[in-house]
């Protein structure tokens, strides 16, 4: 152990300081090797002192051209030399320069979006779907030009229940980094069932001295409301009309319905009667 001797010494190293817009396509080697002479008891304790230790490089500690970084690895001589006995010397460092390639890059918010189809099941419909987060900040080529959208990688969803929570990954695009790979998906549905309602007949645009009579007065209108709606949802709340433009100056004595107004919560909103007989009545002041 007392005699001289040589050895090579694996030393690992890593880059540092990476700017956000910076993004390495050709990753530096991750570790040197260095050739040491010296005895071979100091040669031992440097291999397990070096064991621990990792040697940490700026990104800014390197020569950078056209996107291309370079450090001659005679300058980190002094970095190893330090931890090694003074008996130890380095002969030699191998490679002789550290090499990456990089471009420049830009960030951006996305919204997740959903692409996929939606399947009901037992009358459920499709209230919304949320995303946690909600956006994604995603990294693309500065000189990329391209519209890009986060999208979940999700196909079809089956509502089967008021609300569906679970984690799905987001598409991979290529050339685009995402800063999420999963995001906490929830689907919330609303069971909806059938309704039927009796709503009167009105008249629009008729002269102010001139007034509808329907036969029948009322309709049958059928919709699809929400369970927990059920109760809330009245006649009242739309309007079923025949329209004076419609019927003035023709001869049958049909007048055709249509819907004029509804509430903004309720689906499939149906006339079961399409037409009525009517008379309209002047009066004379």
């Amino acid at each position: 152990m007392s005699q001289d001797r040589q050895t090579l010494l694996k030393v690992p190293l890593t880059v540092t300081g990476v700017p956000d817009d910076v993004r390495i396509v050709s990753e530096p080697v991750g570790q040197l090797t260095v050739s040491l002479s010296g005895k071979g008891s100091d040669l031992r304790k440097s291999g397990r002192r070096w064991g621990k230790h990792v040697i940490h490089i700026s990104h800014d500690a390197f020569s950078h051209r056209q996107g291309r970084a370079s450090l001659s690895t005679q300058r980190l001589r002094d970095s190893i030399a330090v931890l090694l006995p003074p008996s130890v010397t380095i002969r030699q460092v191998e490679p002789d320069s550290l090499v990456y390639q990089y471009v420049s890059q830009r960030t951006m918010m996305l919204p997740v979006e959903f692409t996929g189809d939606v399947e009901s099941q037992d009358q459920f419909f499709l209230e919304r779907i949320e995303f946690n987060p909600d956006s994604i900040r995603v990294s693309v080529l500065a000189s990329d030009t391209m519209a890009h959208h986060v999208v979940a990688d999700v196909r079809s969803v089956t509502l089967s229940a008021d609300t569906l929570v679970s984690t799905v990954a987001v598409k991979r695009v290529p050339g685009v980094l995402m800063g999420a790979d999963r995001v906490q998906m929830t689907v919330v549905a609303q069971q909806y069932t059938e309704k039927s309602l009796d709503v009167p007949v009105t008249g629009i645009n008729f002269p102010h001295n001139v007034t509808l009579k329907s036969f029948p007065s009322k309709v049958p209108v059928s919709v699809w409301v929400k369970m927990s709606e059920y109760d809330r949802i009245r006649a009242n709340d739309f309007q079923v009309v025949v329209d004076y433009n419609e019927i003035a100056g023709r001869n049958s004595s049909k007048a055709a319905l249509r819907i004029l107004t509804q509430p903004a919560n309720v689906r499939n909103v149906r006339l079961q009667t399409r037409t009525v007989d009517y008379l309209m009545e002047t009066n004379v002041e």
